[in-house]
């Protein structure tokens, strides 16, 4: 009996304890759990931080990178002090700022512009906003048809209707350009652009054509919907 009793007695006293320790067990693995969600969101938090100013960084050295490539291109005494754009059945022939020539490298001036292949071809120009004369560039020897992989064509810096044509043919972002030989004579070339092989300035414009125009793939309205240069021209005469 005496027995029996003393080992109701030390569970009596015991199971206290017991719940106790147990209790504080858990209590210490919750101070854990929640220290080491703590240092989880802290963490979390420092990332999106360092990726924030990371990304605000890259704007800032974008955006200065694209305003020194358009201040070499108005700087370029060829131009006249004027903005030229590259003006065609791809943008209504409207001045649009993506459409700006950026420098690109000594006397390379270009920008980019979606073309879908079903719509070829794409009459296009390059001129300032007036289409004034010594900025307004059209072929100068006809017939001035280009294609991947077709040679320069030479351009007349004060030309009236001469439009170019490009024929693309696969979808896709292409590089459109005037290039300055020794002679400071002005050529056009069209490149189509490979994915992976864009250069820094060629992603920053492509950007700002996306940020623009929603899409990459924007294109204007079906070729027999679009104006000519020459009636835009005159329009705005």
């Amino acid at each position: 009996m005496i027995g029996a009793a003393n080992k109701k007695l030390w569970l009596a006293l015991g199971l206290p304890w017991a719940v106790w320790a147990l209790s504080a067990c858990s209590s210490a693995e919750d101070e854990t759990s929640a220290a080491s969600n703590e240092e989880v969101a802290v963490a979390a938090a420092v990332a999106a931080d360092e990726a924030e100013g990371a990304a605000v960084g890259q704007d800032e050295a974008s955006t200065q990178l694209m305003s020194q490539a358009d201040a070499q291109a108005l700087g370029n005494p060829l131009f006249h002090g004027r903005e030229i754009y590259l003006r065609g059945e791809m943008n209504d022939y409207g001045v649009q700022r993506p459409y700006r020539l950026r420098q690109f490298d000594e006397n390379i001036y270009c920008t980019l512009a979606p073309l879908r292949s079903d719509w070829s071809p794409y009459r296009f120009k390059f001129a300032d906003a007036s289409w004034s004369q010594g900025t307004n560039f059209g072929f100068a020897v006809p017939p001035a048809v280009m294609r991947e992989g077709s040679s320069k064509a030479m351009l007349n810096p004060n030309s009236r209707f001469e439009e170019l044509r490009y024929e693309p043919s696969i979808d896709g972002i292409y590089r459109f350009c005037i290039e300055y030989d020794e002679q400071n004579v002005p050529y056009a070339s069209v490149t189509y652009l490979e994915d992976g092989k864009l250069t820094t300035m060629d992603e920053i414009i492509k950007s700002e054509i996306e940020r623009t125009f929603s899409t990459a793939t924007t294109t204007t309205a079906a070729n027999t919907q679009t104006p000519s240069a020459a009636e835009v021209e005159q329009e705005a005469e």
